[in-house]
């Protein structure tokens, strides 16, 4: 006798897994994160949680880290005047330039130019 096939929200990780995982990734950013690593953060066998993480987010969990990464990165550009290869390492990034092919890929902007670009749009607070 076959199983039903089982449907999207079955094959998805749990709230309480996924919130789980947020945080040790974001608690991890400046690392090197393994699928191994990050199924075993939330007990789940790699394959399992591979396909489970592709039907939560929509992308490999790879993917999702490189976008949470430079998210990081953006983050970091703004609120502070580090340097740009400080900031690549601090979010998990080989260096600079990986962090700036990267960026370009996904932003259309070196992340000089996409600093220099939004911190003019941000009024100057000193008095």
């Amino acid at each position: 006798m076959h199983s039903a096939p089982r449907t999207v929200n079955e094959r998805r990780l749990p709230p309480w897994a996924r919130e789980r995982l947020l945080r040790f990734i974001d608690a991890h950013i400046g690392r090197r994160l393994a699928i191994a690593e990050l199924a075993s953060s939330v007990g789940y066998s790699q394959s399992y949680f591979f396909r489970a993480f592709k039907a939560s987010f929509g992308s490999s969990p790879h993917a999702y880290v490189l976008a949470r990464r430079l998210e990081r990165a953006r983050e970091l550009m703004l609120a502070t005047d580090d340097s740009l290869s400080d900031i690549a390492i601090r979010c998990g990034l080989a260096d600079q330039a990986h962090f700036t092919r990267r960026f370009r890929l996904a932003f259309d902007a070196t992340p000089a130019q996409w600093r220099r670009r939004e911190r003019s749009r941000v009024p100057s607070i000193s008095a």
